[in-house]
């Protein structure tokens, strides 16, 4: 019988444990993350001269404006007729948690487009 060098009988045994792992990990999951959700921008649904009604991923809601609140479209200054259904928007509120002390809108997204 012939004699292995002993660098020989090292790599011998490393393929061995190689494919003894391979083989007992063929029959477990392999692991696959979950894609993240996206989330739901804020967009407006309905406008009034003196509400916004808005719409997100826990629901609607519905704001009144007054001649205090603060309107911007774009980054600029606007009135409520500025605002229109398909907006995203932020809506901050003041102590009455029903009227909108600021209301940041942007032009909804084009079509196909993501932000």
């Amino acid at each position: 019988m012939k004699k292995l060098s002993f660098s020989a009988l090292i790599i011998s045994a490393m393929l061995t444990l190689v494919m003894i792992s391979s083989a007992s990990a063929a029959g477990t999951k392999s692991f696959k993350p979950k894609p993240v959700a996206t989330p739901q921008p804020t967009v407006i649904t309905n406008v009034s001269p003196t509400s916004v009604t808005v719409t997100d991923a826990k629901g609607t809601k519905a704001y009144t404006i007054s001649q205090f609140t603060e309107i911007k479209v774009n980054g600029l200054r606007a009135t409520t007729a500025d605002l229109k259904q398909g907006m995203t928007v932020t809506v901050t509120m003041g102590t009455d948690a029903t009227r909108a002390s600021r209301i940041d809108a942007a032009d909804a997204p084009a079509p196909g487009k993501k932000k």
